[in-house]
């Protein structure tokens, strides 16, 4: 009697692109090439995310698809960013073991063995530390650690400096994870806030295939600040002190003024005084102003419950256009 073949897990690459076009070929052929040696001990799929992508890399994805049944992608209306673009992919990603990870070529698709090795020995979520190749810039790396260091002391979470969104979950972890209902995702604060048992892997992050970051200076402070916000009440505590030492250190200036000089010879001395003490007021008052709008603000979109991202078309309704068989979700 012959005995058929156990059914093998299957592992998704989930892989988010924005204008990728230049880059995506050789990341795809590096990519398959590393799945195909580990076609004895997985099947797998690959789910592309397009987050509106004003190039040629919809064009790229359908090819990819067409060529390979393994390949499916999604395209949203437009730009919503990497987290909801990268949150998008773990929903409809469908396998036992999930891996995420970007297509610029600086997450080597190499890396994905040393991260299966850490699953097999239990891990359930496996995180990677990017080692920065020299030719990143003074400015990032910098900007970086001292990101890094305020989450640590403002959230109490060790979030690893150099940590990247190229990891490793299994179903439980990213199950868990898709249940968690913020609008402004920083997902690697919210894996690590899960709290599974999780693995670490280094890699050498080499430069670009091609095209520059789309990780402008502009988006790194938007998530190092939904980072900050999202995981620590510590700027609203530190608005709140700054303004209330503001206050106290106003009155107490104007205070030692009036009782230094002679009262003839003072109102001038007093009247600046007061009007230093008003600006340094005012200035702590709009900084506790600002920390409550932006916490306000979070709340507000979050009342909203608007979805977090938009799909325009999928590499099913491709399937479903050629005559193909469509592939339950």
């Amino acid at each position: 009697m012959r005995l058929s073949r156990p059914q093998l897990p299957l592992l998704s690459i989930v892989a988010p692109a924005y204008d990728e076009a230049d880059a995506l070929p050789l990341f795809h052929e590096q990519l398959t090439r590393v799945l195909d040696t580990l076609r004895e001990d997985f099947s797998y799929e690959v789910v592309y995310v397009d987050d509106g992508s004003t190039d040629e890399t919809p064009a790229a994805l359908a090819r990819f698809a067409r060529e390979d049944h393994r390949v499916r992608y999604l395209r949203l209306s437009r730009n919503f960013g990497h987290q909801a673009a990268l949150t998008a992919g773990l929903v409809h990603a469908r396998g036992e073991i999930i891996i995420s990870m970007d297509t610029d070529g600086q997450h080597p698709p190499a890396v994905i063995r040393s991260l299966l090795a850490r699953w097999r020995e239990g891990y359930p979520v496996v995180v990677t530390l990017r080692e920065d190749h020299h030719s990143l810039g003074w400015f990032k790396k910098l900007s970086s650690r001292l990101f890094y260091w305020a989450m640590r002391h403002c959230s109490g979470m060790d979030i690893r400096p150099a940590a990247a969104d190229f990891r490793l979950l299994t179903r439980a972890p990213l199950d868990a994870l898709l249940k968690l209902p913020e609008r402004h995702r920083f997902l690697r604060g919210m894996v690590h806030w899960l709290g599974f048992p999780t693995a670490e892997v280094t890699f050498d992050a080499p430069p670009r295939f091609a095209g520059k970051s789309k990780f402008t200076l502009v988006r790194m402070v938007r998530l190092a600040r939904d980072g900050l916000l999202s995981f620590s009440r510590v700027p609203l505590h530190a608005a709140i002190i700054l303004a209330f030492g503001l206050i106290v250190a106003s009155f107490i200036g104007c205070s030692s003024i009036w009782l230094a000089c002679r009262p003839a010879e003072s109102w001038g001395w007093l009247l600046l005084a007061g009007i230093v003490g008003t600006h340094a007021v005012a200035g702590g008052l709009w900084a506790l102003l600002f920390a409550v709008c932006e916490y306000l603000a979070r709340i507000h979109e979050q009342v909203l419950n608007r979805p977090l991202y938009v799909i325009e078309r999928t590499s099913d309704d491709d399937a479903v256009v050629a005559g193909k068989p469509r592939v339950a979700a």
